[in-house]
């Protein structure tokens, strides 16, 4: 008697029919899983600056004051006196992180010029600054620097604050801007004291701990003090009636916001890839964004206010502002997070 046999499985017809389908459903849904993520990094990312922004009020309700973010040159020796031997730029990102955590993360020495390579100079006070027994100092020294200290007004458990040595590989890669104290194997630069830098949170790259554990960092963020006793503000961009000849040095310094605090960070390049320019870099030799305007003019034009309309004003004129880079770790893109905005 013949049986018919049973069939078990599918036909490659069937087969090929399903994997069409999976294969439309993936193409449908991971633009939409990637779009969550991205909200959820720019949620996360505005949460941290909540954050920085409540311990910011917290250091002004001490001082009285946001702290300054003007760039320091790091030119002056002992008395005021020019040290051609002192040439690593400390930039308003480096004045944040100070002003929050202290440079060793255990709140600010207020003994501090918010200069990090004028205070490693051997003088009687800066060497006394952030006093600590690991370079040398006295215990007396250490206690006192300890009994001064202000904050932290940031959990060091829970912020994001990295050296640039780590953040760009080595010291070599951020020229004369501050390096810190750790390379990017996370060992120690015998001849340079800890200044860190706060990272946001989107954690592009790939850093070394001390302990030889590593930790994803994001880029670093950028702070601005608003200069509250000045009316000037630059708006350059091609709706703008004021159109000029561009943001020259002088003018920014004499502005509400000084493009300049972050310059030397920002000159740096990316974060993942230093060989890729940000589009707030002032050097018109690396500015390809927006036809012929100036990073320094895109910076004036991303803060403009445009709900003010009977002058030129900033975004925060009263205060500060934050940056970071965003998902693509570039300055001056449309995916830029700002505390200004929600």
């Amino acid at each position: 008697m013949n049986t018919k046999k049973k069939r078990f499985g599918f036909t490659i017809t069937e087969l090929l029919t399903v994997m069409s389908i999976i294969a439309l459903l993936l193409g449908i849904l991971t633009p939409a899983l990637n779009m969550v993520r991205r909200i959820a990094k720019d949620t996360r990312q505005r949460a941290q600056f909540h954050s920085i922004s409540v311990a910011l009020e917290a250091y002004a309700g001490d001082f009285e004051q946001y702290p300054d973010s003007t760039t320091n040159p790091g030119t002056l020796g002992a008395e005021g006196i020019p040290d051609p031997g002192a040439t690593y730029y400390t930039t308003g990102a480096h004045h944040l992180a100070e002003a929050l955590l202290g440079r060793d993360f255990l709140g600010l020495d207020p003994w501090t010029h918010w200069d990090a390579d004028y205070d490693e100079i051997t003088v009687p006070d800066n060497s006394r600054i952030y006093a600590s027994e690991v370079y040398g100092h006295d215990i007396d020294d250490v206690e006192a620097s300890l009994d001064r200290r202000m904050g932290p007004y940031l959990e060091s458990e829970t912020v994001e604050a990295y050296q640039l040595a780590q953040l760009y590989g080595n010291a070599a890669n951020v020229g004369n801007v501050y390096p810190g104290n750790l390379d990017a194997m996370g060992g120690t630069i015998a001849s340079r004291r800890p200044a860190p830098v706060l990272t946001d949170s989107y954690r592009v790259t790939t850093v070394m701990l001390p302990n030889q554990q590593q930790a994803k960092a994001g880029s670093p963020i950028l702070y601005y003090k608003a200069n509250t006793l000045s009316r000037k503000f630059y708006n350059t961009s091609p709706e703008s009636p004021d159109t000029g000849d561009g943001v020259n040095p002088n003018e920014a310094a004499e502005s509400i916001y000084n493009s300049q605090d972050n310059e030397e960070l920002i000159k740096l390049g990316v974060v993942t890839n230093q060989n890729e320019y940000h589009h707030f870099d002032p050097d018109p030799l690396h500015y390809t964004y927006k036809g012929a305007f100036s990073g320094r003019e895109l910076f004036y034009d991303e803060i403009t206010d445009s709900k003010i309309t009977t002058q030129v004003r900033p975004f925060n004129q009263k205060s500060y502002i934050l940056v970071s880079a965003g998902f693509d770790s570039v300055f001056g893109t449309p995916d830029d997070i700002y505390n200004f905005r929600n």
